[in-house]
């Protein structure tokens, strides 16, 4: 078995010695699955594995360079009274496999998913519980409960991760429905394992739970009196909040229809897809420091658009190659499972069929599964 010499930092076995970088080199070439199944060798091993920040990275480099799907990833939350998840390319409603149990909060709760290179995070709105999940290595990891003045307060979490420092944080805001007052706390992956409370923003704001993080800085909406939406942006590296400068427009359509607005990535700019009293349209930040905006009006197909219409509220995000899409975001197995995709470049609709999303009127309608859908997922073998 290899072994690390710790005074010469070289991997032994038998008469075989090879140094810990060339050991490194050879581990990027195995298949992800065999490195997962590898840091049960020793824990000398693991370690390696699940540290090394140079072979980690390079999986990460190999999973976007050489996708292993070209469908997306979804995660299926089966609203069941003993509620599960599942994360997986296919669809079954009785999988054993990539199955997520995460702590059930001592009320009713509707929980929402947000995925950052390679990692999920689970929170609910009405509890203050947060779990990470890695889809790679299958690790849970439950977070420590924020210690909040009153278990009454409810939360909005948002999930990102930081380039720059190469660390993932929780930033969770809790509104003390008592006091009417906001605290803002953040957690850092692989740190000291607690939360820590840090310096909120001086608006009269309440978060909704629409965000998306890019380059390291999570966007996200909030409501704002009398009668106003704004954006709000939080830098994960400087931990500072600033407001997120919008045209006239977009705020009056921010406000209009919250439930019809999406944040989203938009070929590495923020972008908020906003649909109005059938007016479809996207507004792209081309400019991240001027903040300078862009309108562009989705021309829609009317067939695909009354197809969706019993199934969506709006667009659910977009994908790496510059598409929007959408899913059923309530599944209740009277229907066949789709994903549907609208390129703005040549004005057309697609649909992708989910497999194993077949219909069965055997199902009664009461159990339905949420459905969220992760178009850049990377393979991470970052331990948690």
């Amino acid at each position: 078995m290899l072994s690390v010499c710790k005074r010469t930092r070289k991997t032994v076995t038998g008469d075989l010695c090879l140094p810990l970088d060339i050991i490194v080199e050879i581990l990027k070439k195995l298949p992800t699955k065999s490195l997962v199944r590898f840091r049960s060798v020793s824990k000398q091993w693991s370690t390696i594995i699940s540290s090394d920040r140079d072979l980690i990275e390079s999986i990460v480099t190999r999973s976007l360079r050489h996708p292993l799907l070209k469908l997306p990833v979804f995660i299926f939350h089966h609203c069941v009274p003993e509620t599960f998840f599942t994360v997986s390319p296919v669809f079954s409603p009785t999988t054993t496999d990539h199955v997520v149990t995460i702590p059930r909060p001592s009320r009713p709760c509707t929980f929402h998913y947000q995925y950052s290179r390679g990692l999920i995070c689970f929170s609910s709105f009405e509890s203050h519980l947060v779990t990470i999940y890695n889809p790679t290595t299958r690790q849970v990891f439950p977070l420590p409960e924020i210690q909040a003045p009153t278990r009454s307060g409810l939360s909005s979490c948002f999930f990102g991760y930081d380039p720059i420092t190469n660390q993932y944080k929780v930033l969770s805001i809790i509104f003390d429905c008592d006091e009417r007052k906001q605290t803002y706390h953040v957690f850092t992956l692989g740190c000291q394992q607690s939360w820590r409370k840090v310096k909120g923003i001086d608006e009269d704001s309440y978060p909704n739970d629409y965000s998306v993080c890019i380059d390291g800085t999570i966007y996200y909406s909030a409501y704002r009196k009398p009668r106003e939406t704004i954006l709000l942006s939080f830098d994960l590296r400087s931990e500072r909040f600033d407001r997120v400068l919008v045209p006239q427009a977009l705020s009056k359509a921010l406000l209009a229809r919250i439930n019809h607005q999406r944040l989203v990535n938009h070929l590495g700019k923020l972008g908020c897809i906003c649909c109005n009293d059938g007016d479809t349209s996207i507004w792209i930040m081309d400019d991240a420091k001027k903040q300078e905006w862009s309108r562009t009006i989705l021309c829609l197909p009317n067939y695909p658009v009354k197809l969706l219409g019993a199934d969506v509220d709006t667009f659910s995000g977009a994908t790496p190659a510059g598409e929007i899409y959408a899913t059923q975001c309530n599944y209740f197995f009277n229907k066949s499972l789709y994903v549907y995709y609208y390129d703005m470049n040549q004005n057309s609709f697609r649909r992708v069929h989910i497999e194993g999303g077949v219909r069965d009127k055997t199902k009664k309608r009461r159990y339905c599964v949420e459905v969220f859908a992760i178009h850049d997922h990377v393979e991470n073998i970052v331990s948690l």
